[in-house]
């Protein structure tokens, strides 16, 4: 009798739980998409390095730039520039850029053209992932998931509006 309501009760257990102490699934969140060059690349030694950026602040000077660098709200993923992962004259690059769940105010290129690299004038934003209003476009990344599909659209000839 013992047995019998032991094996009923183990049972009724195991069909109940369904799975309600699995694991959350390891996924680390991320944006991801391509980054496409629309224009004619100026020559190579006016560039100096080219950054994929994701920003928690909408930035409006180019102090704001430097200090959310600093205090991390706008994330500079520098595997992606002209000496490593981003080949000179590449007219398409895919991206796939970790970050922390936020919400992300302004995603783009930042370039480097001067060769002082705190000068507020060497760095030009040359693409911005927009909106269909050709606005600068929020992305919420939650736990887990991986914002895909973007693209940033970048025309070194056509700047987008500079937010400082």
């Amino acid at each position: 009798m013992k047995r019998l309501l032991l094996c009923s009760t183990l049972i009724v257990l195991s069909a109940s739980c369904d799975g309600g102490l699995t694991l959350p699934p390891l996924i680390e969140p991320a944006l991801e998409g391509t980054i496409a060059v629309v224009s004619p690349w100026p020559p190579q030694d006016s560039v100096k390095n080219l950054w994929l950026f994701a920003s928690q602040i909408y930035p409006v000077d180019s102090s704001n730039i430097f200090v959310g660098i600093l205090e991390g709200s706008i994330i500079i993923y520098p595997g992606l520039s002209l000496d490593s992962s981003l080949a000179y004259n590449v007219n398409t690059q895919p991206f796939h850029a970790k970050v922390p769940p936020s919400t992300y105010y302004y995603i783009g290129i930042l370039a480097r053209h001067g060769d002082l690299p705190f000068d507020p004038d060497s760095y030009r934003v040359v693409g911005v992932l927009e909106d269909t209003t050709m606005q600068p476009r929020t992305v919420v990344v939650r736990d887990y998931e991986v914002v895909s599909g973007l693209t940033i659209v970048v025309d070194f000839y056509n700047l987008p509006p500079q937010p400082f």
